[in-house]
C-alpha cells in the first residue's frame, strides 16, 4: 500500500492585481485576463495573484531577488476583458518586478501594495444613486461614421476628478461622476441644481475604426468576439492629451443621465 507523500514550495508572488470600477468600488463579476507569459492564480472574483513570469523566474523566491531587471524594468500588457456588461474591455500595462523592499510608507510600486487596475463603464452601465452619468455618441465630423477607440473625458468644475470611458462599436460611451453635489453656488447668491463640465474626445487614427450606420451589427458583433488586442486608455490620454477635441461645454447633476454628442475631423 502507497502512502501519501507531500512536497512543500514557499514562493513569492510577483505582484497582486485589483480591479476597481469607475467610483473606486472593487470589481466583484469575473474578469477574464490574457497576458502570455503571466501565471495567474484567481484568488477571488475581481482579484488576481502573478505567481510567474517568462524572465522572471529568479523573482519569485524568498530569498533576495537578483538585481536585474531592475523595478519595473519590465512592460507586460494585459488584455482585460470584465464578465460584467457594464464594465468596459481594456488594455492595462503591468511594470515588474515590484519592489520588494520593506518601507513604511510603502512605495507605489511595492511588491506589498497590489496593482489597482481601472476598468473604465461601457455604454451598457447603468448609473446609481447620486453618480453623474453622462451618454456620449461620437462621429467622424465630415462623413458622420461612428468611431469605435476613442477616448472620451468629462472634468466637472472645481478641480473635481475626470471621468474617463472608451467609444464602443457605436461610437457610444457612458461617463460616470461621483461626488457631483445635489446643488452648487451660483452667481449673485443663487444656488444652481447642476454643475458646469466639459467634454472631449482623444482620437488615435491609427488605432480607432469608423463604422457607418449599416456596418453597426456587425461591428458590435466583432467587438463581443475580441479577446485580446484591447486598447490602454492610459497610453492614449499620455500620448494625445494635447490633440483632444475642443473643450465641449455641459452641465451634470447628481443622479440625472445627460446625453451629449460630439464630433471629430482630423
Amino acid at each position: 500500500m502507497s502512502g501519501l507523500r507531500w512536497e512543500y514550495q514557499d514562493r513569492r508572488a510577483l505582484a497582486a492585481l485589483v480591479f476597481v470600477d469607475a467610483l473606486g468600488a472593487r470589481v466583484q463579476a469575473p474578469v477574464e485576463v490574457s497576458a502570455p507569459g503571466l501565471r495567474l492564480l484567481r484568488k477571488r472574483p475581481g482579484e488576481l495573484v502573478v505567481m510567474g513570469a517568462t524572465g522572471l523566474e529568479a523573482h519569485d523566491v524568498f530569498e533576495a531577488p537578483p538585481g536585474a531587471p531592475s523595478v519595473g524594468a519590465v512592460a507586460v500588457p494585459l488584455d482585460i476583458r470584465p464578465a460584467a456588461r457594464g464594465l468596459g474591455a481594456r488594455r492595462f500595462l503591468l511594470r515588474l518586478p515590484r519592489d520588494p523592499a520593506i518601507s513604511d510608507p510603502l512605495p507605489a510600486d511595492s511588491l506589498f501594495r497590489p496593482v489597482e487596475i481601472p476598468l473604465l463603464p461601457a455604454p451598457g452601465a447603468t448609473p446609481t444613486g447620486l453618480v453623474a452619468a453622462v451618454s456620449v455618441t461620437l462621429r467622424h465630423g465630415l462623413d458622420g461614421r461612428r468611431i469605435e477607440g476613442a477616448l472620451i473625458r468629462c472634468a466637472p468644475d472645481g478641480g473635481r476628478p475626470i471621468a474617463r470611458a472608451l467609444t464602443d462599436a457605436a461610437g457610444e460611451a457612458m461617463l460616470l461622476i461621483p461626488g457631483v453635489p445635489v446643488s452648487v453656488p451660483g452667481p449673485a447668491a443663487t444656488v444652481l441644481p447642476d454643475l458646469g463640465a466639459t467634454l472631449s474626445a482623444i482620437v488615435d487614427p491609427a488605432l480607432v475604426r469608423f463604422h457607418r450606420e449599416e456596418e453597426l451589427d456587425v461591428a458590435r458583433d466583432t467587438a463581443r468576439r475580441r479577446r485580446d488586442g484591447f486598447l490602454d486608455p492610459d497610453d492614449i490620454e499620455a500620448r494625445l492629451a494635447g490633440a483632444a477635441t475642443p473643450a465641449t461645454p455641459l452641465r451634470i447633476a447628481a443622479g440625472r443621465l445627460r446625453k451629449a454628442s460630439l464630433s471629430w475631423t482630423p
